[in-house]
């Protein structure tokens, strides 16, 4: 058991040096690729699709722009649909970083590919997309909140006369909204990590997994274990995330 992240970090360095750290990068790239190609790529579209449609239904006027909640609603529905796409790169993802002995179950996967295959061999379509529910609702609470969160955070910071397209701006618009995906999602992250990495049979459900862990007495607390950890992971790529969106928008307005 791990003591806290960098007790972590110090253990799995020890046992696999570098390496270890670092496993599962591939996966991890290709899940960041998929994901934000469906929530933030989407986003635009889904965003005009929801406005003309509440347009036709008589709640908002066509030629004004799309409300914060038409753009909380499509950043939640890309959000669901980026955590439904990716729910088998996840799982991998979960089982080759926690390979290696020290924690949980161990799945003997050698590579991405080989290990993609032997996952729909051994658990069939079904064991792929084992726990999509609690993906999707993560996908909402968390990536759907990032992209709304952000949008307000810095209309807030224009209307209170910061510059819009100054660079520190957006930087720490996407430092907020990272917390508020830390504190939306990091419980959703907990049992999902759990539930991915579980032998087959061990939970019967997202809601089941929640549910032993209340009951083992860690307590409500441990849904934030790795919060820290979470935000230091998530704050860096908010920033990188939306300032090159922000220098992409530019370049596309010109």
């Amino acid at each position: 058991m791990y003591k806290g992240w960098m007790d972590a970090v110090v253990q799995t360095y020890r046992a696999d040096g570098v390496r270890g750290l670092q496993r599962g990068l591939s996966l991890g790239i290709m899940r960041e690729v998929c994901f934000n190609a469906v929530r933030i790529g989407l986003l635009e579209p889904v965003t005009d699709s929801v406005h003309t449609l509440s347009a036709a239904s008589g709640l908002a006027n066509q030629a004004s722009p799309p409300s914060p909640p038409e753009r909380l609603a499509a950043g939640l529905t890309c959000g669901a649909l980026g955590g439904c796409c990716v729910n088998p790169v996840e799982i991998l993802k979960t089982r080759f970083q926690a390979s290696g002995g020290l924690t949980g179950f161990q799945h003997s996967y050698q590579w991405p590919l080989s290990a993609l295959t032997q996952l729909l061999r051994d658990e069939g379509v079904s064991g792929a997309f084992k726990g999509v529910g609690v993906s999707t609702l993560r996908g909402i609470l968390g990536p759907g909140s990032q992209v709304f969160a952000y949008g307000e955070f810095k209309r807030e910071a224009i209307a209170r006369g910061a510059d819009g397209g100054h660079v520190l701006t957006h930087i720490l618009c996407a430092l907020a909204s990272a917390s508020v995906s830390v504190a939306c999602v990091n419980p959703v992250d907990v049992t999902r990590t759990r539930l991915y990495n579980a032998p087959p049979g061990r939970y019967s459900s997202g809601v089941d997994a929640a549910w032993q862990v209340i009951a083992s007495g860690e307590g409500v607390g441990s849904f934030y274990k790795g919060a820290l950890t979470h935000f230091l992971r998530l704050g860096p790529h908010m920033v990188l995330v939306f300032a090159i969106l922000e220098q992409m928008k530019k370049l596309r307005a010109k």
